[in-house]
């Protein structure tokens, strides 16, 4: 009877260590389990900065390639209104010596 239940506990002994090793390697895979979220949140907040800072320079740039066009359509107004304004004084200047 004896040796029956030193049996028993010397399988129980090896179980318990047993499920102590995968206890710890549990815990250790928890543990790196939370520091790769952390790490995820952290690389998710630096990224929407980044975007962020994006949409702000897409902003300026768009602010940047539009003016050039407005640029130009300024100086073609200006040009009409030189043209009309000569077309105009030399009308009056032929109607005048006619």
């Amino acid at each position: 009877m004896e040796q029956e239940w030193s049996g028993r506990i010397t399988a129980l002994e090896e179980r318990v260590l047993s499920n102590t090793r995968r206890i710890g390697a549990l815990e250790q895979a928890q543990e790196t389990l939370r520091r790769l979220a952390t790490a995820v949140e952290v690389l998710a907040t630096k990224q929407e900065n980044v975007a962020d800072c994006v949409a702000r320079l897409d902003e300026k740039l768009d602010a940047l390639e539009k003016r050039p066009g407005k640029r130009w359509d300024s100086l073609m107004d200006k040009i009409l209104l030189v043209l009309a304004g000569a077309f105009v004084s030399f009308l009056l200047t032929r109607g005048g010596t006619v």
